[in-house]
């Protein structure tokens, strides 16, 4: 299972649906046979092994995540991952009301907040090759980093509230609490482990992840002893220990969390699939319910949050079309059914809430196949999808354990570049650009002053972050 999902990475991410969203299918049919004598137990280690998943894909979206990108974001993100997700779960509450007469307020609120927040690891896996223009993939990846603990504090609350207790006014200094003491704990965690890596002697490059995979569950660990955000303080530890300057072998703890993150997202789906009951998932009045709600966020719910958001704080209606249609929903909204049904233990409400999983399992699949598709062509459709610069089939890195103030990356020499048919000493390159080998075709060549570069050759470069849109336009490969 695992080689057919990492063989459909491709097919999938072209179509535009998460590649993990298969693994529900398997899970559904593993699952079946097993006819789980404790339906408790079993959400409980969905819920358990689900927080685990989701706290190592966020660690990994922390570290991908560069702050200087992320500069006059932080407030709208924040306002969408907060404020958002209550729009979002209000206006959701309200049509399930009135759709569906025999959902009470409380009950459809608690669904509402079940699908409130967007998924990070949809989000980060569709638009991970994607260039687009403007703040579109900054704002909501950020977003989707941020707002689950919103909403698993919301769908406790009202799942409390709907099974008879009474609003509790700590409810709303208890979010405070969440969102402020579990940022506090990541940036804590993730500054003292940065001092603590740069001092580490260890050469061998392949301790670190086992480190920052200790560092995530502990965050997680401290947060949650401290009745804090523990996905929030997984995610701030490792935005701050992505963007530190002493951070050792950067590209290989990168590259190790992010197939550590996919493999978590592949486990998540499973686990799921196993706990889906067929019979529900093929009643009529579900699949009906799950496709309305689906819908209903798709077009009414997320543009209306977003929208209201988003314009008054300065973004163009074409970033605002494009960051609501991007609400991608995957495993977490399954993850939080499982908080009620865990909370009912059993008793009356376990039937409407059996009917009420399978409704948010089949309004994730809507939701992930119909935006997620579409995502590409929505993109184009705004203006706002950059043309990708060809891939090289080269591939260059350096692993240092001392972070360096330059970077290597391939450029393809295009068709009408400035440096096509030019020598390396008439090329008029800055000096702080190192052109370390060509590659043409199957053979590599040492570069020398004479060295011409030719349509289609891949180059090896060293230089400066700031220095990468220069190289990409010397080069034909226009950048943002």
């Amino acid at each position: 299972m695992l080689a057919v999902a990492a063989l459909g990475t491709k097919v999938a991410t072209r179509v535009g649906i998460p590649t993990a969203l298969a693994f529900i299918a398997v899970g559904m049919l593993v699952g079946e046979p097993l006819n789980l004598t404790d339906p408790a137990a079993g959400y409980r280690s969905a819920y358990a092994v689900g927080n685990v998943a989701l706290a190592l894909i966020l660690f990994y979206g922390g570290l991908s995540t560069e702050i200087r990108r992320t500069r006059g974001i932080w407030l709208p993100s924040i306002a969408l991952a907060t404020v958002g997700v209550v729009l979002v779960s209000v206006i959701t509450a309200a049509v399930v009301w009135a759709a569906f007469p025999g959902v009470g307020w409380y009950a459809a609120l608690m669904l509402g907040a079940v699908l409130g927040s967007t998924d990070a690891a949809s989000v980060l896996q569709i638009l991970g090759g994607e260039r687009i223009a403007g703040r579109v993939r900054e704002t909501v990846e950020l977003e989707s980093g941020l707002n689950d603990p919103m909403a698993f504090v919301l769908v406790a609350a009202f799942a409390h509230m709907w099974m008879g207790g009474s609003f509790d006014p700590w409810t709303v200094p208890l979010v405070l609490w969440q969102l402020v003491a579990g940022a506090v704990i990541g940036v804590v965690i993730g500054w003292v482990s940065d001092l603590a890596l740069a001092a580490f002697e260890e050469d061998a490059p392949e301790v670190y992840p086992v480190i920052t995979v200790a560092l995530a569950l502990l965050a997680y660990g401290a947060a949650h002893m401290a009745h804090a955000s523990g996905l929030l303080a997984v995610f701030m530890t490792a935005l701050t220990l992505g963007n530190s300057s002493d951070l050792p072998f950067r590209s290989t703890i990168v590259r190790f969390h992010a197939s550590l993150a996919y493999l978590a997202q592949i486990v998540m789906f499973f686990m799921l699939g196993v706990m889906i009951d067929l019979q529900v998932l093929t009643d009529p009045v579900v699949i009906a319910g799950g496709t309305v709600i689906a819908f209903v966020l798709a077009f009414v719910a997320r543009p209306i949050a977003v929208t209201s958001i988003l314009l008054p704080l300065g973004y163009s209606a074409r970033e605002t079309a494009a960051i609501s249609w991007l609400g991608l929903r995957g495993a977490v909204p399954i993850i939080l059914m499982t908080v009620p049904l865990l909370m009912a233990q059993g008793g009356e409400h376990s039937h409407f809430l059996k009917r009420a999983f399978g409704a948010v399992f089949i309004c994730v699949i809507v939701g992930s196949v119909i935006p997620g598709s579409t995502v590409r062509w929505t993109l184009r459709l705004l203006r706002l999808r950059l043309p990708s610069p060809p891939r090289p089939s080269a591939m260059i890195d350096m692993i240092t354990k001392t972070p360096l103030d330059t970077r290597m990356m391939m450029v393809v020499v295009q068709p009408g570049a400035p440096i096509e048919g030019k020598q390396l000493a008439e090329a008029r390159i800055p000096g702080e650009i190192t052109v370390a080998l060509v590659v043409r075709g199957v053979r590599t060549q040492r570069v020398r002053g004479d060295t011409r570069f030719e349509a289609g050759d891949e180059v090896a470069i060293s230089l400066p972050d700031r220095l990468v849109p220069i190289a990409r336009q010397m080069f034909g490969e226009h950048d943002e």
